[in-house]
């Protein structure tokens, strides 16, 4: 059996801005408004931890299109290195806690299509929320959506009934996306088989960089006569980058 852990893992989230109010003597009155998450996770099963990690780094969702993803074991997902596998040929399988999860629409900003993201109408999971067009929370291109559950309990994920989403594109345009995974399966914290981990799929080339995950947005300074308002608008993710297919839902 091999060892299967996560270094490196760490997710960074800032929000910043300045107030400014411009007065009749043309003086200044400004505030600083800001809030830093920053939260490194070691390799495990227990608060602050993650033991699984799962990036579809910038993927083609078709227009008008939809895709299933199966959280507890990403069957029918080949993110380069195998079906239901991890960046390094590691089967993701089985996950029962999400640790955090990053979903971006990168497309283009003149793309007039809208990324949505919702819980699958068959064993749905729940935790990730209704981001739709009809609900208002649809992605256009620049947003994201990130949740982030460190405490020991995390977010659950029950095979049996609470462990699919659903992501589809809203409109005429084809949407380029990514989606990050940390996650944690509590009852198998470091055993793999020998023959995932010796992998030979392009992307184990990359294992070093894969085995470190890193999630940060960032926001932008924002200036304005007596009314602010805040942009958070850019995230980058460090792990590995593996080439694939997508399977529809």
């Amino acid at each position: 059996m091999g060892v299967r852990s996560l270094t490196g893992a760490k997710v960074d989230v800032k929000i910043s801005a300045t107030v400014n109010n411009t007065l009749d003597d043309n003086t200044i009155a400004s505030a600083a408004v800001s809030y830093n998450l920053s939260r490194a996770l070691t390799s495990g099963v227990s608060r602050n931890q993650a033991n699984r990690a799962w990036q579809w780094k910038s993927k083609t969702l078709a227009a008008s299109s939809s895709l299933t993803i199966d959280l507890f074991d990403f069957v029918g997902l080949d993110a380069g290195a195998g079906d239901g596998n991890d960046p390094v040929g590691q089967p993701m399988s089985p996950i029962e806690e999400i640790v955090g999860i990053l979903v971006v629409n990168e497309s283009a900003a003149t793309n007039t299509s809208i990324l949505e993201i919702e819980p699958a109408p068959s064993n749905g999971w729940d935790p990730i929320g209704f981001h739709t067009v009809a609900e208002g929370g649809g992605l256009r291109p620049g947003g994201c959506l990130f949740k982030f559950q460190p405490a020991e309990a995390g977010f659950d994920v029950r095979d049996a009934n609470v462990h699919r989403i659903v992501v589809s594109c809203n409109g005429t345009q084809d949407i380029t996306y990514s989606i990050v995974v940390l996650g944690r399966h509590d009852d198998d914290e470091s055993s793999s088989s020998s023959s995932s981990s010796s992998s030979s799929s392009p992307s184990s080339q990359s294992s070093s960089s894969s085995s470190s995950s890193s999630i940060s947005t960032s926001s932008s300074s924002v200036t304005s006569s007596s009314r602010s308002s805040l942009s958070s608008s850019s995230s980058s993710i460090s792990t590995s980058q593996s080439s694939s297919s997508q399977s529809p839902a």
